[in-house]
């Protein structure tokens, strides 16, 4: 029904991807991006497969093979691996068609997915990836030593 583990294990793998890029790698296996960011090998293979469908990455077999991204860092936003992946809020007809058939509680909860559904897509359609790699490497010179210090202090730097 919202974000998932899926979403997040791409995310990551299309940051790897999107960071090879980057330093001038072409295409990455799926078993160093899996090795790389800790995602189990079967499930980001389905997720791959899922993002080649609808043209975020594409591969090539063999032993030269690999995935490369299809879309350049800086076009592609987060909302729209969100979903490709999780259909978000989907489980609500109201969210799908914006028309409320049912009333009571059914409809109230429809309403407030379908709001907190609008905001989170907005923000994160401000965010590409070539966004979330900036926010890495600002986040890799961060002192800290746990996520949330860093987190913290990138904060107060950006103030």
């Amino acid at each position: 029904m919202g974000l998932t583990v899926k979403s997040s294990y791409a995310l990551r793998a299309l940051y790897e991807l999107a960071l090879f890029h980057k330093n001038g790698i072409e295409r990455v296996s799926i078993n160093e991006l899996s090795t790389k960011q800790k995602i189990p090998k079967d499930f980001l293979e389905k997720i791959f497969s899922e993002l080649r469908e609808y043209g975020v990455v594409d591969s090539v077999r063999g032993r030269y093979g690999g995935y490369a991204l299809s879309k350049d860092p800086k076009k592609l936003k987060l909302s729209e691996v969100i979903y490709i992946l999780d259909k978000p809020f989907q489980s609500y007809e109201c969210v799908i068609t914006g028309k409320c058939e049912t009333l009571g509680s059914d409809c109230a909860v429809g309403y407030i997915w379908k709001k907190v559904n609008a905001i989170l897509m907005q923000e994160l359609s401000k965010i590409t990836l070539a966004d979330l790699i900036e926010l890495g490497e600002k986040l890799e010179l961060m002192g800290g030593n746990t996520v949330e210090e860093k987190i913290n202090n990138i904060d107060e730097w950006r103030s």
